[in-house]
């Protein structure tokens, strides 16, 4: 019971923190959505998605390890390498802005070197955000992950709302500049709270190369699954800005903002708690493991399913009521999305539970076959000539399959380490 109640504490700590930080994000969206258009915000989902996909590669996922690492110097080194890894992914990303080449090119979008410089720093404050993160996780420093994102949550809405004027520049700029923003006052935060005076050993090459070989499975495997997770999420937004125009993509994007991001926060929370707690249980307790993985799925499908019915019905009115009458195309693209937003809600705080069971490679299977699925089907509907719509409609049931089958795979992953377990007994 006090296991329980420790795991259900650590959520609610998780989860008023986070709910605090994206009410924060909804209170402002109304204010920002008629100071910015929605080709604005068409190229700040290009910024957040190029940051997204870089994120996902550029430290090698050996934060994961950082849980599972015992040894104070090992966890540090595990840090240094895939900060000095996401370093480098910063500084070739810059490098290619010198030859007049950009990857918001990729997304038809003209810029300019500010933008790649905002795009690598963007990407050094959250790559080193993401791997403390993770120390804090194996530290059960769950208030200050908590603090962190509020006050990242608070700065990037004070700079949004404050560098409007350099919206000129380039479309866009005011609200990819807040964003960088913020998530460098957050890291400078837990930084100065945590770890300013904890030991910092001198870097050990032969460390280095020990703890890359011990890791390796995370290099070799869940960089690419990672990487192409990331990509299938991301993808979309590519293809609605090169396939149907930055406007289509702005109101997408505002959907996929408004909803996606509360229903991430809620499953970042419990799945933060829940990687904790299976990375301590699954070798001597798989079938404590079993049952809280079939308790968290049961009672979110539980909570999700009228809401997500409720939401459908309401969302093209209250999002041309909150966000302004324009705005209500993104209310509708809401309703063609919750099939994907339902099955999100359920799986996305179980999700990580191949890579903890060592099961990296049916991970990346999975995320070879969702990226396949969901891009080839949106070329294919717009060859054929169909709209943005159909093309958003069949994304979302393309999705929303693909997350059931990862919580099946899940499943029969940690029942197969149970019924190990029983018989070793």
């Amino acid at each position: 019971m006090k296991i329980k109640n420790d795991f259900i504490n650590k959520i609610l700590v998780l989860l008023t923190g986070n709910s605090l930080a994206q009410l924060i994000i909804i209170v402002s969206s109304p204010i920002l959505t008629r100071i910015y258009k929605p080709a604005d915000f068409g190229v700040f989902s290009a910024y957040t998605s190029l940051l997204a996909i870089l994120l996902s590669f550029a430290s090698l996922c050996l934060e994961k390890a950082i849980p599972l690492e015992k040894n104070h110097k090992n966890t540090i080194h595990i840090m240094y390498i895939s900060m000095f890894t996401i370093g480098v992914v910063c500084i070739l990303n810059m490098s290619f802005s010198f030859f007049n080449l950009s990857l918001f090119q990729l997304y038809g979008i003209k810029t300019s070197m500010m933008n790649d410089l905002l795009l690598s720093s963007g990407l050094l404050f959250a790559g080193i955000y993401q791997v403390l993160i993770f120390w804090m996780v194996k530290e059960d420093k769950f208030k200050g992950i908590t603090h962190s994102k509020l006050l990242q949550s608070i700065s990037n809405v004070i700079s949004q709302f404050s560098l409007i004027s350099v919206n000129h520049i380039t479309p866009g700029m005011g609200l990819i500049a807040g964003d960088m923003i913020g998530r460098g006052i957050s890291l400078a935060y837990i930084w100065r709270c945590y770890l300013k005076q904890m030991h910092w050993p001198k870097v050990d090459y032969r460390r280095i190369g020990y703890l890359l070989k011990k890791y390796e499975k995370f290099a070799k495997y869940s960089t690419w699954s990672t990487f192409l997770s990331s990509l299938s999420m991301q993808i979309i937004f590519l293809l609605l800005m090169r396939l149907y125009g930055p406007e289509v993509t702005g109101y997408f994007s505002m959907a996929s903002k408004t909803i996606g991001l509360p229903i991430t926060l809620v499953g970042a929370s419990i799945s933060t708690v829940f990687y904790a707690e299976v990375v301590k249980s699954i070798k001597n307790e798989p079938g404590r493991v079993l049952k809280l993985y079939r308790s968290i799925i049961t009672k979110l499908a539980m909570a999700g399913i009228p809401s997500l019915i409720l939401l459908g019905w309401i969302a093209p009115g209250l999002f041309g009521f909150v966000f302004g009458e324009e705005w209500s195309v993104s209310g509708e693209y809401v309703r063609l999305m919750s099939f994907m937003f339902l099955c999100q809600v359920i799986v996305v705080p179980v999700s990580q539970i191949l890579y903890i069971v060592n099961k990296q490679q049916t991970q990346l299977l999975w995320d070879v076959s969702r990226l396949l699925l969901s891009t080839i089907g949106v070329l294919v509907i717009f060859t054929l000539g169909g709209s943005a719509e159909t093309a958003i409609l069949y994304y979302s049931i393309c999705m929303g399959a693909s997350y059931y089958f990862l919580a099946l795979l899940g499943y029969r992953a940690i029942h197969s380490i149970d019924r190990e377990d029983n018989l070793k007994k």
